[in-house]
């Protein structure tokens, strides 16, 4: 008897999300065969359909009728597409990924970056953008699951670019003349995300001290900053400094810091806000500049030597001997120098894309022919931040209530 109630109540539900279309449709007149529509189920509904979209069209999908609408609303769903785009970004060379320029604020898709093809870049208007055009764009601290945490004018926000869905935060107490660097990341352990924040306060006897405070987006009540335990190593992170972010990878963030000629990478674990320590790549010497990033959920360290840049990535988290050196990029005349330069994307077949500051395009650097090509990016890069994020139906309050808000329709 239960069975039967049961096997009739997930009828039902299938029933109700489906559109509300006649079952049949009638083809031309030389034709006039009818055409069935399958009863689908409800998983092929979500598994290998629904989820398979991109977002754009997810959100004009809700439109449909009401069943879609809750389904495409619910937090399950969008956990269900992240996890289906993530994959398909593994597999089909960053698919679902598009890059965000900081100057203009402009989204680029990341794929006809690496296929060529002439895809336009997108202006977008970000939260706190003056309405009258005025403004140069904003600072990108990161992004993490679709959601990209940015400062513009002093304010930092929440924003998921895809859904235009934002979320401002409360201030945060900063004294005269401070210093001042930011990362954002998940912590899976309370299924939520955080903002963390080094702030300076200037002593006279040690110079800089920082003090940590960290931001929890959805299970705090109190909506505030509340501080944890002070950085350990020394008075701040090397580097730390208003261009400078923390690196998410593996559930923490990290920041590079230096004692005399050694340097660490010191970790902040988001689920147990303790600090840790990863071990560098052993590289050669002559070292000039280097750059920390995240690609493809891994550490990557950039060294530049000035006539070219060693591209290393960590295989396997906190193991020093899984470093691995991806490619040497040489020093390219055009290319001015490396010193700015930053790791966007790697493919299967092992080419990189790099962004440098100074440059007005990406590169392409293939590392088995030592090819060099510029993608057709219709839009002046030079001096601007570029960031990669996935497109994702995650929400700056998205809750069990909630879901994922509607606001504007494409």
């Amino acid at each position: 008897m239960g069975s039967s109630s049961s096997s009739q109540s997930t009828n039902q539900m299938e029933e109700d999300l489906l559109p509300n279309i006649p079952p049949k449709i009638t083809g031309t007149e030389e034709d006039s065969q009818q055409i069935l529509l399958p009863n689908l189920p409800l998983e092929i509904i979500v598994e290998e359909i629904l989820s398979r979209l991109p977002v754009k069209s997810l959100l004009r999908s809700r439109c449909v009728c009401k069943s879609w609408r809750s389904l495409i609303s619910d937090p399950n769903f969008a956990r269900i597409h992240l996890r289906r785009a993530s994959s398909s970004n593994i597999s089909n060379d960053c698919t679902h990924h598009r890059l965000l320029i900081s100057h203009g604020v402009r989204s680029h898709s990341l794929y006809s970056a690496f296929h060529e093809h002439s895809d336009a870049a997108v202006r977008l208007d970000y939260p706190g953008c003056d309405p009258r055009g005025l403004g140069d764009g904003v600072r990108i601290l990161g992004s993490c699951d679709g959601l990209v945490c940015i400062e513009t004018a002093r304010t930092l926000f929440l924003w998921n670019p895809s859904t235009r869905k934002s979320k401002r935060l409360p201030s945060v107490r900063l004294p005269p003349d401070h210093l001042a660097a930011y990362g954002f990341g998940y912590d899976a352990s309370i299924d939520d995300y955080k903002v963390v924040g080094f702030l300076s306060n200037v002593h006279i006897d040690i110079g800089f001290h920082f003090e940590v405070e960290v931001y929890t987006m959805r299970t705090m009540r109190t909506d505030s900053w509340r501080r944890i335990g002070d950085f350990p190593h020394g008075h701040h992170p090397y580097r730390t400094y208003r261009h400078c972010s923390g690196v998410f990878v593996n559930g923490a963030l990290h920041w590079d810091w230096r004692r005399k000629t050694n340097g660490i990478i010191v970790s902040l674990d988001l689920a147990t806000e303790t600090y840790g320590e990863v071990l560098k790549p052993e590289y050669r010497v002559g070292l000039s500049h280097e750059i920390m990033c995240a690609v493809n959920g891994c550490l990557c360290v950039i060294h530049d030597y000035r006539t070219c840049a060693d591209v290393w990535v960590m295989k396997e988290y906190g193991v020093r001997e899984s470093w691995t050196k991806l490619a040497a990029v040489p020093y390219m005349a055009s290319a001015s120098n490396l010193k700015s330069t930053t790791l966007v994307c790697v493919l299967r077949n092992g080419e990189v894309l790099l962004h440098m500051l100074n440059r007005k395009h990406l590169v392409r650097y293939n590392p088995k022919d030592g090819t060099i090509s510029y993608p057709p990016i219709f839009f002046n890069l030079e001096y601007s931040g570029v960031h990669s994020y996935i497109e994702s139906l995650v929400s700056v309050d998205m809750d069990a209530d909630h879901g994922v808000p509607w606001q504007h329709q494409y």
